[in-house]
């Protein structure tokens, strides 16, 4: 049946050559090529469309013009829409471009999103676009924004996803969060909207010449209208957990405005706390206890399996639809990868659009080998038909072009590698733009730290990437243990952060095997609280010399340790936070009967390579 599909798509791409490609007839310029506006220095010249000269960076851009609403009666596919620009039948941003060979520009600052620093990172020849949002939507969005109005942020935030390149927000703030995802939720229901409104029309249209050439017996008349993907479903967005997405879920709900919501009241309940449940981190008595953004993250239902579809209609939203008959398809990447394994297929993918990440710090703190499963596995030929009408398909889905269109949109609190990485692999020709890391050394975490206590980074260097942890655990076991060990001070109550669990399996193997043994306790993201409670009293004790954490549980459970007076870092946290939160924690008192060391007892040691200074540089420490 997978041979059938393919060979089926590619006859249907040999049918449909010419609608692939723009007509001789529609071009003034010789050779077929089609001319094409774009901006070149900041100016808006026309050029050849097949150039592969790279432009030079452009100054930084005037302020964009007020965000137009597209119109429910608009069906042109006019030029500087970016809808239809980006993902009509002749894609006028794909036109030309040679996708293998790709090249981008070097970064361009520049300021908008309230102030923050932007790269913009375009293809060769950019196309000058026009974002335009449904007019029903828009104006649904502009009514839930209330009388503040929309603000200045969410605004440019549209123009820029508006035009459907990537985008990666790399410095979202907690306050920040709740303003960009309604931003991002309103341009993801215009969209699949327009795509809706799209293929409606042209129903109406076909029916109209089927009945005329019914009338007339001529079946040469019916118009060949491209209008549709391989399968139904347009979005997909991944949440690392339910009460996440119940979020979203429901901003997605408010801004349809729908007369009628289909199994709303068990979505409530399945996204919800069970009947009964104490969430402590809602009770005020205990939430004090925890930092703000553990609140935010671990508040509700924290399941990390979870999927579900949702479907548009005119009238109506329904939940829980198929995910073959669903507009957008709302999961976690390991309910989706589950799913996709049990079925060994991922056809429902084949034709999403945009892609929206949301909370990556969270899913880098999961299994970030899900999300990176789930994106491989997105946009690829379907094996089976699923009732598609290829005469209807767009060519470039045709082509295997669909992922160089997709537009991914990326939020997180900070950088890290595994982001860039994927950000750097996306293939969509329209552009991208990140946000760039920017912390004044007033605000920066190790500008935090109390008074007094003695901070020392020692630097190794790595030749590259790939060698940078064989040599940071040469380093440590030549020189970090070495030291602690030689101090009666050191020797006792130091407790070793290490980011990568990784990187902890090894370190623990050494200590195991040392000679002269080493007193050591460990705690993971694995262990039961039994062990928790034994592991902590152990080395509050002083009956363990060295306590051995991950990263990964204190983003879990956010205890400040009891008895450290020394911190070895590993490797600098990804959270930069963290470094602030465990080196002020010994002067942090639990109850009135707390000792209170001085902050000369307390110290800090941090291992970090050139390479993690390269990448850290920017970031808020």
């Amino acid at each position: 049946m997978a041979g059938d599909v393919q060979a089926h798509v590619r006859l249907m791409t040999l049918l449909n050559v010419k609608a692939a490609h723009p007509r001789d007839e529609d071009n003034k310029n010789p050779g077929g090529q089609k001319r094409l506006r774009v901006r070149v220095h900041g100016a808006v010249q026309p050029v050849s469309a097949p150039q592969k000269e790279t432009v030079a960076a452009e100054p930084a851009p005037a302020a964009e013009p007020a965000l137009v609403a597209a119109n429910d009666s608009d069906d042109e596919e006019v030029g500087l829409d970016a809808f239809y620009a980006h993902f009509g039948t002749e894609s006028t941003v794909i036109a030309g471009v040679d996708t293998r060979a790709l090249q981008w520009t070097t970064p361009q600052p520049f300021a908008v999103l309230g102030g923050a620093t932007i790269a913009h990172i375009v293809r060769p020849r950019p196309i000058e676009v026009v974002a335009r949002p449904h007019a029903r939507i828009w104006n649904q969005f502009i009514s839930l924004c209330g009388k503040k109005g929309v603000s200045h942020a969410q605004e440019q935030l549209l123009q820029v996803i508006g035009k459907y390149v990537d985008f990666w927000d790399a410095t979202l703030s907690l306050g920040e969060h709740k303003a960009t995802r309604m931003a991002i939720s309103m341009h993801l229901l215009s969209h699949v909207t327009r795509v809706r409104q799209r293929i409606l029309k042209d129903n109406e249209r076909l029916a109209k010449a089927a009945a005329a050439a019914h009338d007339t017996e001529d079946d040469d008349g019916l118009p060949e209208l491209r209008d549709q993907g391989f399968t139904r479903p347009k979005v997909l967005l991944l949440a690392p957990m339910r009460n996440s997405a119940k979020v979203w879920v429901e901003q997605l709900i408010a801004l349809a405005g729908s007369d009628q919501v289909e199994n709303k009241a068990r979505f409530f309940k399945e996204f919800s706390l069970p009947p009964g449940a104490l969430d402590k981190l809602a009770d005020p008595a205990s939430a004090d206890r925890y930092p703000e953004d553990h609140r935010y993250t671990f508040q509700g239902n924290i399941d990390d399996n979870f999927k579900l579809g949702i479907k548009l209609t005119r009238k109506t939203l329904k939940l829980y639809s198929g995910f073959f008959e669903s507009d957008v398809i709302v999961a976690s990447p390991l309910g989706l990868r589950l799913l996709m394994e049990k079925e060994k297929e991922s056809d429902h993918l084949s034709s999403i659009e945009i892609l929206v990440l949301d909370q990556m710090d969270t899913m880098l703190m999961q299994n970030w080998e899900h999300v990176k499963f789930v994106v491989e596995h997105l946009n690829a030929i379907p094996k089976q038909a699923h009732d598609t009408d290829f005469s209807r398909v767009k060519p470039w889905y045709l082509d295997n072009q669909a992922k160089n269109l997709r537009q991914n949109i990326m939020l997180s609190a900070f950088d890290a590698p595994e982001f860039r990485n994927l950000f750097h692999h996306t293939a969509n020709v329209g552009g991208r733009v990140r946000t760039v890391p920017h912390c004044p050394p007033e605000t920066c975490a190790m500008a935090s730290v109390t008074p007094g206590i003695r901070q020392t980074f020692h630097r190794f260097d790595s030749t590259n990437a790939q060698s940078d942890p064989d040599v940071r655990l040469q380093t440590f076991l030549a020189k970090i243990l070495p030291l602690l060990q030689r101090s009666a001070l050191s020797a006792t109550h130091t407790m070793i952060v290490v980011p990568s669990y990784f990187d902890f399996v090894r370190i623990e193997h050494h200590l195991r095997q040392a000679h002269p043994p080493i007193s050591y306790t460990t705690l993971t993201e694995y262990t039961s609280n039994k062990d928790i409670s034994r592991a902590r009293q152990a080395f509050f004790m002083g009956k363990k010399g060295f306590l051995l954490m991950t990263e990964r549980f204190h983003f879990y459970r956010r205890y400040l340790i009891r008895g450290a007076r020394n911190m070895v870092f590993y490797a600098p946290p990804e959270h930069a936070g963290y470094y602030t939160e465990l080196v002020n924690a010994p002067l942090t008192p639990r109850n009135n009967t707390d000792e209170v060391p001085d902050p000369a007892d307390v110290s800090a040691t941090v291992l970090y390579s050139n390479a993690s200074q390269e990448r850290k540089k920017h970031a808020a420490w």
